[in-house]
């Protein structure tokens, strides 16, 4: 299981947000305050998740998913209020909603690679799969994300995995 970092500006939110992680039986094993920090943690370790800010002091969360070494995933909590997936990068809107949130990172932890960093045919398969969960189930691209992402965490098995029984049953 992959360990937790938590760069965030206020303290006293890093430390709410660990024992949210921590009460569900996550592993933080560092709280830091500026993406430099994160980013200095990660390099001596081999994989993990980084949970921060959308915009910390010294840099913001794309900033951070660009530089964190390979198989590191980052969430980024975003005053936004959108939901997004860029690469290794997800964004959640605030305010949380807890259980949107545990599973997102309980998803990232128990996977051995990074996440979100996918190759191209695992993309497509994914891609694919959302497009009939949205033509079938009129979904919107989010909504059959966040399927895909709850039936891999309830099966144990890879996201693109799940795509492919998907497009495997509906083709």
């Amino acid at each position: 299981m992959k360990s937790i970092i938590i760069a965030y500006p206020n303290r006293d939110k890093a430390i709410r947000l660990r024992n949210v992680l921590e009460t569900d039986g996550l592993y933080v094993s560092h709280i830091c305050a500026t993406g430099a920090s994160a980013l200095g943690i990660a390099a001596d370790m081999r994989c993990g998740v980084i949970v921060c800010a959308s915009i910390l002091h010294d840099m913001g969360a794309a900033a951070i998913a660009e530089r964190v070494p390979a198989g590191f995933d980052v969430v980024a909590l975003s005053k936004s209020g959108r939901e997004e997936y860029l690469g290794n990068l997800i964004s959640l809107p605030l305010p949380l909603i807890k259980d949107d949130f545990l599973r997102t990172v309980e998803i990232l932890v128990a996977t051995e690679s990074s996440f979100t960093n996918r190759n191209l045919e695992d993309s497509e398969y994914i891609s694919n799969a959302k497009a009939i969960l949205m033509s079938l189930n009129s979904m919107s691209e989010m909504q059959a994300h966040k399927y895909l992402q709850s039936e891999s965490m309830k099966k144990g098995i890879k996201m693109v995995d799940v795509a492919k029984n998907i497009i495997s049953k509906f083709s």
